[in-house]
């Protein structure tokens, strides 16, 4: 073998593995591009299930509402809070705004002022799907005005309880979208006076434990993006 055919060999195989190295490394971009598309489409999938607007159903009823809630009797559905005494259920809390409330008598009692910017939201850590009380309006200092009723976490509102209310129920059970965190109450009507109520009860129905499939997404999109960072 000559010395120029030695060099011709020497050549080809060194542009040989060149070739094969380029066409790994354009190989390995293009499995860190899928990758990283796979860990946004999980991402984005996973959080678009969950983060979607509401629609309920208002229930007047408290039958007619647990049925809704708990069709199959689950003894822990719904957890309720009678303000029997000042300790809570566990999860729940109450933000009262610009003025304290009291918890007497077997009830919670404050006042929704829109002049004085009053107002409560109640808490269940965790979120719920679905939200009830038993509200007096009419007795606690007389009729006032009435109160709305939002979600906290996105003002959506709700419906308005009238001054009227004397005891009766009312609640929502979430149809589709997100669970939420809270329930706000805010004066229901304009200034010059006040809405004084009383809360006998509440009931809640705490968030459900996330969907396997939905839990699929989001490890298959944390999974994805933790690749691509170690590449």
């Amino acid at each position: 073998m000559t010395a120029g055919t030695s060099l011709a060999n020497y050549k080809y195989r060194r542009n040989k593995t060149k070739n094969i190295l380029v066409k790994l490394q354009k190989g390995g971009i293009k499995m860190r591009k899928f990758l990283a598309v796979l860990a946004v489409l999980g991402l984005v999938m996973s959080f678009g299930a969950a983060a979607q607007a509401y629609t309920w159903t208002v229930y007047n009823s408290y039958e007619s509402w647990l049925s809704a809630v708990d069709p199959f009797n689950d003894p822990d559905i719904p957890v309720v809070e009678n303000f029997e005494d000042a300790t809570l259920v566990p999860g729940f809390s109450i933000t009262e705004v610009n003025g304290a409330g009291s918890i007497h008598d077997g009830v919670y009692e404050n006042i929704v002022d829109i002049d004085t910017n009053r107002y409560q939201v109640f808490n269940f850590a965790g979120g719920m799907t679905a939200w009830g009380a038993w509200l007096d309006l009419k007795n606690p200092g007389g009729a006032g005005t009435s109160i709305n009723v939002f979600i906290d976490d996105d003002d959506t509102f709700l419906f308005n309880v009238p001054n009227t209310y004397a005891g009766e129920f009312i609640g929502i059970n979430i149809t589709s979208g997100d669970s939420f965190n809270g329930i706000r109450f805010e004066d229901g009507a304009g200034s010059g006076i006040q809405e004084t109520y009383y809360s006998i009860d509440m009931a809640f129905v705490p968030t459900p434990s996330p969907e396997p499939a939905t839990l699929l997404l989001l490890g298959l999109g944390l999974l994805g993006l933790g690749i691509t960072r170690r590449k």
